[in-house]
């Protein structure tokens, strides 16, 4: 199969991430351009593709097959629809848009100009979350009746350099809470209703530092969320997989997923169930079993993917329609925290 020629849009953290991903696959595609207002080719030694200061000037200058939109995410909307112009296939990375309305509009372009794409949840592709969504879908622990997960670390000051994420849209809900809520989509189904309350008394920016939202789930499954940028533990996602090199792995779960019949840790799978199967009470027996699952690279897996689904057309794992209800199930967090009321996600959508 042929590598995709693709171009990066953003060379920020997250940026720079897809760039060395693309440059240690070569079988799955080639750097052919990279855009940023602000960085240039000095900061990246050894990579031989051209640096453009817009994203129109790589658009048009190289004609990527494909391109990975890594910019802040008030510019993802406008990045999105010059792609679907100029008919190139692209990755969005997460929110797939900073509004619902953006998103809607971006629907709509892609439907009507065919362009083959994907929203950057690549958390999908853990192995971890892989099997835990078979577990669940193979009934090993029975109907889901709660989850619970807690993302709490304490981002560096300089993280904050940068102006646009000290303000509304630059927080912890938007950045790291649309990741949780994604998986927990995943995982436990349709999210139907947000309780959201949101906190900004630590680092005292305009948007928030701490959030906490009450969700419940199509399938009658409730669950919890509680995030903070601004406290230290052990307890994020990427600390416990060692999926970014920017946190300390600590090896440890922030994820509860709880069935009638047993329960799952994330992302250090392990396994709760009877000690005599079918005897499932308080007063009898439970065992955990940590379960083997060698760990691989998402951004590598997520790659591979954009690739089969260009070249192949293979069925995207996010499309930007399910990166939309991702989007409105994260923002109906601080929707409800303003409103002080639940909020119904689809609502937000059909608005």
């Amino acid at each position: 199969m042929e590598p995709l020629r693709i171009g990066v849009l953003g060379a920020g953290l997250i940026g720079r991430r897809h760039i060395a991903t693309i440059v240690a696959c070569p079988d799955a595609a080639r750097l052919v351009g990279v855009a940023d207002p602000a960085v240039g080719a000095d900061a990246f030694a050894g990579i031989a593709a051209p640096f453009f200061r817009t994203h129109e000037e790589l658009l048009d200058a190289v004609r990527p097959d494909a391109v990975v939109i890594a910019t802040p995410n008030q510019v993802h909307a406008a990045q999105g629809l010059a792609c679907c112009q100029r008919g190139i296939h692209f990755l969005v990375e997460k929110p797939v848009t900073a509004t619902l309305d953006e998103a809607a509009a971006l629907v709509r372009a892609v439907r009507t100009s065919g362009v083959r794409t994907l929203v950057g949840h690549h958390r999908r592709y853990l192995a971890s979350v892989q099997t835990a969504r078979r577990l669940i879908a193979d009934g090993r622990i029975g109907p889901l009746v709660a989850a619970s997960v807690l993302w709490a670390t304490r981002k560096p000051d300089r993280y904050y350099d940068a102006a646009w994420r000290r303000q509304p849209g630059g927080g912890p809900i938007l950045i790291n809470a649309i990741h949780e809520i994604d998986l927990l989509r995943h995982l436990c189904g349709e999210i139907t209703a947000v309780v959201g309350t949101t906190s900004r008394a630590m680092r005292g920016f305009e948007v928030e530092d701490t959030a906490a939202a009450l969700l419940r789930f199509a399938g009658g499954c409730v669950g919890t969320l509680t995030l903070t940028d601004a406290g230290l533990s052990p307890w994020t996602i990427e600390q416990g997989t060692a999926e970014n090199p920017a946190f300390a792995f600590t090896h440890q779960s922030s994820y509860r997923l709880v069935g009638a019949q047993g329960s799952l840790e994330l992302p250090v799978l392990r396994l709760w169930t009877p000690r005599i199967a079918g005897e499932a009470a308080w007063d009898r027996p439970i065992v955990g079993d940590y379960l083997a699952c060698p760990e691989h690279d998402p951004f590598i897996e997520q790659l591979r993917h954009f690739q089969r689904l260009v070249r192949l057309g293979e069925a995207p794992v996010v499309s930007v329609e399910d990166g939309a209800r991702t989007l409105a199930a994260t923002l109906a967090i601080a929707q409800s925290a303003a409103r002080e009321q639940p909020v119904d996600p689809f609502a937000l959508l059909d608005a």
